[in-house]
């Protein structure tokens, strides 16, 4: 940490909220401040002597693991369509005439196998979009990639006159 300010990585154990309210789950939250000895003024916003900013944002920092989930998701992806496909299949059979009652009861296994593998992908590719970097992430040359939002608190020992 230096004297004007300092930041860290801070490991999620849980979902959090990002700025429009939806559970997520980053990598890492970059978590930096600063502090403004002399204050600062634009326009009607200002910021008083002494006061203490602090920013909160989601980071991404293993560029390698986010190649290793996009493939994963992708082939997650595929599997969902894939029982979408098998579901739609199944169905068309059984509206065509001629299809006797134990056709139809076998297939019913088949059509709740395949309800709970897409509930069960379904699933799998939400938690994978929530630890995933939101569309519009700032990518450095590294790799690694911020959230575009984030949180900013401010904190001073003066009460504003506004």
């Amino acid at each position: 940490y230096a004297d004007s300010g300092g930041w860290c990585i801070q490991r999620p154990t849980g979902d959090i909220r990002n700025a429009a309210g939806s559970a997520v789950r980053p990598e890492g939250l970059l978590r930096f401040w600063i502090d403004c000895p002399s204050g600062a003024k634009k326009r009607d916003a200002a910021v008083f002597p002494g006061t203490r900013i602090f920013f909160t944002t989601g980071v991404w920092d293993d560029p390698g693991g986010l190649e290793g989930v996009q493939s994963e998701y992708e082939g997650v992806v595929d599997d969902l369509n894939r029982v979408i496909d098998e579901t739609r299949e199944i169905r068309e059979e059984n509206d065509e005439d001629g299809v006797g009652v134990v056709n139809k009861l076998k297939d019913f296994g088949a059509l709740v196998d395949n309800s709970k593998e897409f509930d069960r992908l379904q699933s799998k590719k939400e938690a994978m979009e929530k630890a995933a970097p939101p569309l519009g992430a700032s990518e450095a040359a590294n790799g690694v990639k911020i959230a575009p939002k984030g949180s900013l608190v401010i904190k001073g020992n003066k009460i504003p006159d506004w």
